[in-house]
């Protein structure tokens, strides 16, 4: 069945299937999750035209009677946390109906004086009576309708209305699904449904004037207002699914009265309500002084998206490792502390600011083994895993012994290549400090790399000779580094991204170099950036290498290049 976003005051109910999820702001400034199980599924009605149009009427409106009750529930305990007294009256199912009754009440008050006694006063005040009965009937109907469309109107502007429809607006975005500026003015929201069916039938029935027994009066006209309910469902699900700009301009004259834009709030509420509906098959109650992991998502998406850094594994890789979990026992993790939100949140906040998550955590991930990392190291990329696995294939296949690992950085290379085979690794780098926590990262994870202090060759031990020599060297253009994003500039050191004024530098040394370390028929093997693949293979192909080949990463980028020496 399709969504349907109820909107209230200080939060959002979301239904879906059988399930009635709420996201709230309670009184005390609380963001709340619960939701409600319903007894039965209605999807199969809402396939059959026009009669689902009754369906989305009847049912939605037992579906918002229900969402109130949901979200006084969650304010309820909200009440009961604060032991607020006094202040705020306890509510509860009957108070619940007794609430509905009189605002029912004053509605059918209302709507006898300003559609019954209004409108007819108005029309005599205006002309003499002696008009035909046709023309008297579609006068008072525009009346009426003028009168209805001015107090939807009244309403759009009180402060306690105004909230509901700021989340209806985010309803509306949600069930768009479109990256579009008029997304909170999405058709078929179901306040925009009752306006539309309001206007509708009272004009409509005013101007049929039927005027026979009371209760063949009321039964004619609610047939007739049913079946305009079912014509409106149909016009503004087809407004909603296909793209005509003009009949959304025309549904703008009611829509604009129930939807106003969201804010960045009335959004978060609304993502709670979503990520609790998508991730729990039930509603447990959420522990006091605990936060629901679904706002808490909401609010991390947030904070991403506003970064333009959105990525959703950075949300999953943050709050796992901050509950010591892995990404699949996190889905079953229903709240966190009071202390566990506000690390998370501030890692979310570092993030927003373009840090990496391995400089963040201070550590990252790479082939399954865990590597500490810092701001004088190149963080291991998940691209170079693929660097690593075709090198693991060739020590296989040629049954080779001997490795170096030239630029090693971090280590994370060489240490994932001792891990998985029985070769004797070597690494080497410039850098000493990097060399340092290299060799901290082969000890924590009980790897035997020998590191070596070297300008590439230069320092290595001449008669040495190697079965195959990776690298991932510098090979960023010099004029592209600060063009680079954030998180690279500025948290990677430069000297593990420069590699010169064509990005090639590091490359053409290698290469000239390598035939003298490698054993017969030893390979070269390089992670190379993007569009770099073919050039470097060309200057392998100058210096002697043959059989050079191009593999490419999961995205389909030109990744790694190897070739075997032979002169």
């Amino acid at each position: 069945m399709r969504k349907i976003v109820y909107p209230f005051s200080g939060g959002v109910v979301i239904y879906q299937n059988n399930k009635l999820s709420a996201s709230i702001i309670s009184q005390s400034g609380d963001k709340k999750v619960g939701g409600r199980l319903l007894a039965k599924n209605r999807q199969k009605l809402f396939q059959i035209p026009l009669f689902r149009g009754l369906v989305y009427l009847f049912y939605g409106l037992y579906l918002y009677l229900q969402s109130f009750f949901v979200v006084f529930s969650l304010e309820e305990e909200d009440e009961n946390k604060k032991k607020i007294k006094n202040s705020t009256r306890k509510i509860n199912q009957v108070s619940v109906y007794i609430l509905l009754i009189s605002g029912l009440l004053t509605m059918f008050l209302y709507g006898f004086i300003m559609l019954a006694v209004v409108p007819r006063k108005i029309y005599f005040s205006l002309f003499d009576g002696d008009q035909n009965y046709y023309f008297i009937s579609f006068m008072i109907a525009l009346l009426r309708v003028a009168i209805i469309y001015l107090s939807f109107l009244i309403l759009r502007f009180c402060p306690f209305i105004e909230g509901i429809y700021s989340f209806n607006g985010a309803g509306n975005e949600f069930l768009h699904k479109k990256n579009d500026k008029k997304g909170y003015l999405y058709p078929l929201n179901f306040l925009n449904y009752l306006v539309n069916i309001s206007l509708i039938s009272v004009f409509v029935v005013s101007l049929v004037a039927i005027n026979i027994a009371w209760y063949l009066n009321f039964l004619i006209n609610a047939l007739i207002t049913m079946g305009i309910g079912s014509l409106c469902y149909e016009f503004l699900l087809f407004a909603s699914n296909k793209d005509y700009p003009f009949l959304k301009d025309i549904i703008f004259i009611t829509n604009f009265l129930v939807s106003i834009r969201p804010n960045i709030t009335n959004t978060e509420v609304l993502m709670g309500a979503k990520n609790e509906l998508e991730n729990f098959q039930d509603f447990q109650k959420i522990d006091k002084g605990r936060i629901a992991m679904s706002s808490l998502y909401a609010e991390m998406q947030t904070k991403l998206k506003q970064s333009e850094r959105f990525e959703s594994s950075d949300l999953d890789w943050i709050i796992a490792t901050f509950l010591g979990k892995s990404r699949t026992e996190i889905k079953l993790i229903r709240s966190v502390s009071q202390k566990e939100y506000r690390d998370i949140i501030r890692a979310c906040d570092r993030r927003a600011k373009g840090e990496p998550l391995s400089n963040i955590f201070g550590f990252v991930e790479f082939y399954g083994l865990k590597f500490d990392v810092n701001k004088k190291v190149l963080s291991p990329r998940m691209e170079t895993e693929l660097l690593v696995e075709e090198a693991l294939k060739l020590i296989k296949q040629e049954n080779f012994k001997v490795v170096l690992d030239l630029c090693t950085g971090s280590g994370a290379i060489a240490i994932a290549i001792a891990k998985n085979s029985d070769c004797t690794v070597y690494g080497s780098d410039i850098s000493k400090q990097a060399l340092s926590l290299a060799q901290s990262n082969a000890e924590k994870n009980h790897a035997k790399v020998d590191f070596v202090h070297a300008d590439l060759f230069v320092g290595l031990k001449k008669h040495r000779k190697y079965d195959i020599i990776v690298s991932n060297p510098p090979y960023i253009k010099t004029e592209d580094i600060e063009k680079l994003d954030i998180e690279v500039k500025k948290y990677d050191p430069k000297l593990a991204l420069d590699g010169g004024e064509d990005g090639l530098v590091y490359y053409r040394k290698i290469i000239s170099e390598a035939g003298k370390y490698l054993n017969k028929k030893g390979y070269l093997m390089f992670e190379v950036g993007k569009s770099q693949a073919e050039e470097v293979m060309q200057i392998m192909n100058e210096h002697n290498f043959q059989q050079c080949k191009i593999v490419k990463d999961y995205n389909g980028i030109e990744r790694v290049v190897y070739g075997r020496y032979c002169k």
